[in-house]
């Protein structure tokens, strides 16, 4: 996404990095929300399920709060952020995800065989637009499996005719995963850690965007 790189310096003698704007505020701020609220949701939801935390769980009336609490926030800040994005930043991000090339579909292989050069890629890569699909997808999932469980328990009109708890357990193991290696990706492997700081600060390297996201416009 275009923007303006952050000017040099030197630091006796030696050229410091150049970043190079890759998120705006308007996609940190939905990226964040849906990070605090999905692990609010993932926490209470484990403490709720688990054998485990049959103890903790004792009091569930707070765990079910918490846990409608957060996914009632989520709803309401999306709406929010998209009411207030006036110059259609997330619609142009929506639009960047939803766009499938040839290249995705090579650099999906080469993730999977790690053969050969890796496919050029955009402002987000294959990888990036699959999770967020899924996530997206489980998001609505969630939410409607669990308006049935609600309904189930407040209704005795619908209690026992859905199978919502099933695919609200199936949505959360596989998003468990997804979840631990997004986590891996943006902590610990070498390659995709420095993506960190664009969800927090906003930049990214310019010499790792050029080597990792070549047909990304980025600003010079």
């Amino acid at each position: 996404m275009p923007g303006s790189a952050v000017p040099t310096a030197t630091d006796r003698g030696r050229p410091q990095p150049v970043y190079v704007r890759r998120f705006q505020p308007e996609e940190r701020s939905l990226h964040w929300l849906l990070a605090f609220t999905f692990l609010l949701m993932l926490a209470t939801g484990l403490i709720l399920y688990l054998p485990a935390f049959a103890e903790l769980a004792a009091n569930r009336r707070l765990w079910k709060s918490l846990h409608l609490g957060a996914a009632i926030a989520f709803w309401a800040g999306l709406v929010v952020l998209l009411v207030t994005d006036t110059r259609g930043r997330l619609r142009t991000t929506a639009s960047e995800i939803d766009r499938f090339d040839d290249d995705d579909v090579r650099w999906l292989k080469w993730a999977v065989t790690r053969r050969g050069l890796e496919p050029p890629q955009g402002r987000f890569n294959a990888g990036q637009k699959l999770n967020t699909a899924i996530v997206a997808g489980l998001m609505v999932v969630f939410t409607a499996s669990g308006v049935l469980m609600y309904l189930q328990e407040t209704d005795a009109a619908v209690r026992g005719k859905t199978s919502a708890i099933l695919v609200h357990d199936i949505a959360t193991w596989i998003a468990v995963p997804l979840i631990a290696g997004h986590l891996y990706l943006a902590l610990v492997h070498p390659t995709t850690r420095p993506s960190l700081r664009g969800m927090v600060l906003g930049t990214v390297r310019r010499d790792w965007a050029r080597r990792h996201h070549p047909k990304w416009d980025a600003p010079e």
